[in-house]
């Protein structure tokens, strides 16, 4: 058993986080000990490591409830979790075309030689990229 300070430096989680979760129903309750403090174990501490996992991922909150709710349920069909990845998958395609599409935009922007702000690239490429938002 370990104290929220204990489990907040093996996961490598704040308490506030740690807390956080535990208020949204991502970890298992802790348990209270004679004096009141919360006591947690082993299957805290892992939860807290798969949601550290998917975070890092870029999984959302939303995400990880239903892939812990998914992990709780050993006979649910592996195709929900590979949806949930998939779509995922698709979302980072996307930012990854957003940020070549900014990296093109500022590889050309940083080239600009105008005497100017009137005539400057930079201002005017970040003004249509606005308008393309």
């Amino acid at each position: 058993m370990m104290k929220i300070s204990e489990l907040a430096k093996s996961s490598g989680i704040n308490l506030e986080t740690i807390r956080y979760y535990e208020r949204l129903g991502l970890i298992t309750p802790a348990k209270r000990d004679v004096n009141g403090y919360r006591s947690f174990n082993q299957v805290q501490l892992d939860e807290l490591h798969f949601i550290k996992a998917c975070r890092t991922i870029g999984f959302s909150l939303d995400e990880i409830r239903e892939l812990l709710a998914l992990q709780a349920n050993p006979d649910n069909p592996c195709q929900m979790a590979d949806a949930l990845a998939k779509a995922h998958l698709n979302q980072i395609d996307r930012q990854i075309e957003q940020c070549q599409q900014i990296k093109a935009l500022l590889e050309r922007m940083v080239n600009c030689h105008a005497p100017d702000i009137d005539h400057c690239q930079i201002i005017e490429g970040i003004k249509k990229f606005g308008n393309e938002l």
